[in-house]
C-alpha cells in the first residue's frame, strides 16, 4: 500500500477536497506547540482556510514537545494528512497540508528556538494539554516543583517544558517584532493564566527581559471545541479503506467544530473568521460553560465508563440508564451554576453535546478522557461544586460523579473485575493519602484534605457525608444499581 505523500496526491479519491493552495509559496507565520491530533483537525484546518482564501503567510510550524512519532510520521508523508469529519454513516474527508515543518523539540530545539524567535512568526498556537503549563492546581501559581519548570529554570537555554522554550524565544526575539500567544487547551481565561505564568518564570530568571516584552505581548483568551479521539489502528485501517492510501496522520473527528477568541493580537494575525472562528470582547462565559457542561460531562462519561469496563463515550451514551445520568448532571446540575454568554440557547447547546456524545462513528475512548483527573476535575467539577455551595445548593449528580472518580482511584478496578490504568501523574499523591482509610467516609476525608487537587478551603461537614453516602452505595451496590436509586432519590 503506497503511503500518503506529494507522488501520490493523483491517486486519492476525487470525494477527498484539495488543498487548493501552493504549498511551495507558503511562509511560517505560526508555530504551532503540541502537535497532535486536535490541533491537526481543530487549528490547523481554520488556518487552512486562510490559506486556500490566497494568504500565504500563515504556514505552520508544527512542534512536537514529546513525541518523536508524530512529527516523523508527518515528515515521511510530507506533512500532509487527512480529515475525516463523521456523524454516523455521513463522513466527509479533507486533504491538509497547511504544515511547513514538523519538529521533535528535544533532537531539534535549534530549530524551533530560531522559528520562535523569527519576526515573521507573529503567532504562536498552543495545545499542550493543561498538565503542560506548571499550574499549581491549588494556589493558581507557578509550580517550581513541576519537572519541565524547575529543569528549565536551572537550564534555561535548553529548555524541555513550554514556559522554557517561550522564555528563551523571548530572550532570543526582538522586542520590536510583537508576538501574540494563542493558547488552546481546556482551562479557565486559559490566556491570561499563561500569561501569568510565563511572567512568573520569566522574572525568575531576567526581570528586565519581562520588563521589555509587557508590551509587546499578547495572550488572548480562547475556547476550542472539537471531539477528537487518539487515533487507532481501526481508525487508521478505516481511512486506509477510504483512501487507498496509508496515511499514518489521519484524523476521524466529528462534523462540530468551534473556536471563540478574544480579539486582542500584538500584530497581525490569519483571518480564522473565514472558517467560522468567533473573534469577541471577552471568551469567559463561552469558556465557562464548555468547560462545564462539555469537559464536566466528559469527565463523568470518562469515569462511569472505566469503572463499567465501557471502552467508548458512544457506548456509553448507548445505555439508557447512562444515558440519563449524563442529561440529567448536565442539564440540571452543570448547568444550573454556568454562566451563559447573552442571547445564547444554552438548551439547545446541551441538545447538540449530548447528540455528538452518542456519534458512534467516533472511538472517543474513556481511557483516554480519564488522564489526567487531578488536573482535570480540579477544574472542571470542583469550582461548580463550590458555586453550589456558596448557594446552598446541592448538585447529587456531581457529588455522585466525584465520588465515582475518587473511587476509580482508591479501587481501580472494572466490574469485570479487570484492573484499572490511571494514567494521572498527580493521582500518586492522592491515591497515597486515601491508602490506610477503611471507610468511603475515611477515605473522603483524606481526599479534600489534599490540597494541590481539593484546595485549602476547608469542605464542609454536610456536603462530606453526602458524598460518602454516594461512595458507599457506589461500593456496595455498584454503579448500575446506584444510578437507579439516585434516579429514585
Amino acid at each position: 500500500m503506497p503511503v500518503l505523500n506529494t507522488q501520490h496526491l493523483s491517486t486519492l479519491p476525487p470525494a477527498v477536497a484539495p488543498l487548493g493552495y501552493d504549498r511551495n509559496a507558503l511562509q511560517t507565520g505560526i508555530v504551532h506547540l503540541g502537535l497532535g491530533a486536535f490541533h491537526r483537525a481543530h487549528q490547523a484546518l481554520y488556518t487552512q482556510s486562510v490559506l486556500q482564501a490566497g494568504d500565504a503567510r500563515w504556514g505552520i510550524a508544527g512542534v512536537s514537545l514529546r513525541s518523536e512519532r508524530v512529527p516523523q510520521t508527518l515528515n515521511d508523508q510530507d506533512r500532509l494528512y487527512t480529515v475525516f469529519e463523521r456523524q454516523g454513516a455521513q463522513g466527509q474527508a479533507q486533504l491538509v497540508g497547511a504544515l511547513t515543518h514538523a519538529w521533535h523539540a528535544p533532537s531539534q530545539r535549534a530549530q524551533v528556538l530560531a522559528a520562535l524567535a523569527n519576526p515573521a512568526v507573529k503567532v504562536v498556537t498552543l495545545t499542550v494539554t493543561e498538565k503542560a503549563y506548571g499550574l499549581h492546581p491549588a494556589t493558581g501559581a507557578l509550580d517550581e516543583a513541576h519537572p519541565q519548570v524547575r529543569h528549565d529554570l536551572t537550564h534555561a537555554h535548553e529548555p524541555q517544558g513550554v514556559l522554557g522554550y517561550l522564555c528563551e524565544a523571548l530572550r532570543l526575539r526582538d522586542p520590536a517584532a510583537p508576538l501574540t500567544l494563542v493558547c488552546c487547551d481546556n482551562m479557565a481565561n486559559n490566556g491570561d493564566v499563561l500569561h501569568r505564568l510565563l511572567g512568573d518564570f520569566t522574572q525568575r530568571l531576567d526581570p528586565q527581559l519581562w520588563a521589555r516584552w509587557s508590551d509587546q505581548l499578547q495572550c488572548p483568551n480562547t475556547m476550542v471545541d472539537r471531539i477528537v479521539p487518539a487515533a487507532t489502528e481501526s481508525s487508521l485501517a478505516w481511512a486506509q479503506s477510504q483512501l487507498g492510501v496509508r496515511d499514518a496522520a489521519a484524523v476521524v473527528c466529528e462534523p462540530f467544530t468551534q473556536w471563540v477568541i478574544e480579539d486582542r493580537f500584538a500584530a497581525e494575525r490569519p483571518e480564522w473568521e473565514r472558517a467560522g472562528a468567533l473573534l469577541v470582547p471577552a471568551v469567559g462565559p463561552f469558556q465557562a460553560m464548555k468547560l462545564r457542561l462539555l469537559n464536566g460531562s466528559h469527565s463523568a462519561i470518562a469515569y462511569l465508563g472505566q469503572l463499567l469496563g465501557v471502552d467508548t463515550v458512544a457506548q456509553v451514551m448507548a445505555s439508557p440508564p447512562l444515558a440519563t445520568f449524563v442529561r440529567e448532571l448536565m442539564t440540571q446540575d452543570l448547568l444550573s451554576v454556568t454562566a451563559v454568554p447573552n442571547g445564547y440557547d444554552a438548551h439547545r447547546y446541551c441538545d447538540d453535546l449530548l447528540h455528538r456524545f452518542e456519534n458512534e462513528s467516533l472511538a472517543h475512548r474513556t481511557e483516554q478522557i480519564a488522564m489526567d483527573g487531578t488536573q482535570k476535575v480540579a477544574v472542571r467539577w470542583l469550582p461548580a461544586l463550590r458555586d453550589a455551595l456558596a448557594r446552598q445548593q446541592a448538585l447529587p449528580r456531581l457529588e455522585w460523579a466525584l465520588a465515582a472518580w475518587l473511587h476509580y482511584l482508591k479501587h481501580p478496578v472494572n466490574a469485570q473485575g479487570l484492573a484499572l490504568t490511571v494514567q494521572d501523574p498527580g493521582a500518586a499523591a492522592l491515591q497515597a493519602r486515601m491508602a490506610d482509610t477503611q471507610t468511603p467516609a475515611e477515605s473522603l476525608a483524606a481526599a479534600v484534605s489534599h490540597a494541590p487537587v481539593f484546595g485549602s478551603t476547608p469542605w464542609p461537614s454536610d456536603w462530606q457525608q453526602r458524598v460518602a453516602a454516594r461512595w458507599e452505595r457506589l461500593q456496595t451496590q455498584g454503579v448500575m444499581a446506584s444510578l437507579t436509586a439516585l434516579g429514585a432519590s
